[in-house]
């Protein structure tokens, strides 16, 4: 959904430009236009590529503070999305200040299904990093996605015909991250005008191992069986090694994610559902389980294939 509002093109940098949401944001802004979009990595043959595509690219390591002012010069908005890394702290803090320096204007950051309250480690990172962006005196805005779709492709995949869910009966709010960039560039194209000072929670269907099952047996055509655990026989299973975490997890964060597991098994985090800030911010429903696991079938039946046999 395009604001009539918006009538210069501001040059935004995405930060995070390969990353899970960051990637289909590119897409999502090439699509609608009305942005000068400018793609960030810290891979300089990354940034080769896209300037020789004819892109607006920058070099920026987030671990190396030297790179942000001139990566920062002339940019009116940000786009912040950090990796699954206790380094997102100091990254993103270094980041806000350079930012400040550079009198960036506009900070769209990704977070998490917060509270302002939470209590296990990553989430409460981002609170953090939060609060810090609203004292820096730019204005902002904070994505609060849940339980991404796509971590049927890795983090909880259908293996063996079977879907693992160690939460027991409780359910999260599954959002496709097709749907989280969506709204992302809804944001930076619209800007602080419309949504400054706004949080956006990002649940489009509140569902437990049992009903993803069921919606997976729709969608993949095949028959989907869930496995209803614990967080114990998670932690169980990491500890013996027959469950591992995702290399590019590191082992603080890891330790996060099994306390979130905790906490949402125990009720701990159930403030609340589903959302509709989707349609409500795009003009666009959101894409169901069924939706999203129906066009990405291939994907999730070789994920699981793949992982069978690790």
């Amino acid at each position: 959904m395009m604001s009539d509002r918006v009538s210069v093109s501001p040059r935004a940098l995405l930060v995070g430009s390969t990353g899970r949401v960051g990637k289909r944001l590119i897409s999502s802004l090439e699509r609608m236009g009305g942005l000068q979009v400018v793609y960030a990595s810290r891979n300089p043959e990354k940034v080769a590529n896209w300037r020789e595509d004819g892109k607006d690219a920058v070099f920026l390591d987030l671990d190396r503070p030297e790179s942000f002012a001139a990566a920062l010069r002339g940019i009116e908005r940000v786009f912040l999305s950090t990796g699954y890394n206790v380094a997102m702290l100091h990254q993103s803090k270094n980041l806000i200040d350079a930012a400040v320096e550079a009198k960036v204007k506009f900070v769209v950051h990704l977070g998490i299904f917060g509270n302002g309250r939470i209590t296990y480690s990553y989430g409460a990172w981002h609170e953090l990093i939060e609060r810090y962006i609203e004292n820096s005196g730019m204005d902002w805005t904070h994505l609060h996605p849940h339980f991404f779709m796509d971590n049927l492709l890795e983090a909880a995949p259908v293996v063996n015909g079977t879907f693992h869910w160690f939460m027991g009966s409780q359910s999260v709010g599954w959002i496709a991250p097709e749907d989280v960039s969506a709204v992302a560039a809804t944001v930076l194209l619209e800007g602080p005008q419309v949504h400054g000072s706004k949080q956006y929670w990002l649940a489009t269907e509140m569902l437990n191992g049992e009903q993803v099952a069921l919606k997976l047996t729709e969608a993949l055509q095949v028959q989907v069986n869930s496995a209803i655990l614990t967080p114990d026989d998670l932690e169980g299973g990491i500890a013996s090694g027959a469950i591992k975490t995702a290399a590019y997890i590191e082992p603080t964060y890891a330790a996060g994610i099994l306390e979130w597991v905790r906490q949402t098994y125990e009720g701990k985090l159930n403030f609340k559902g589903a959302t509709t800030t989707v349609e409500e911010l795009t003009g666009t429903a959101a894409l169901s389980l069924v939706d999203w696991a129906t066009r990405n079938r291939e994907a999730i039946l070789e994920a699981g294939t793949r992982l069978s046999r690790a």
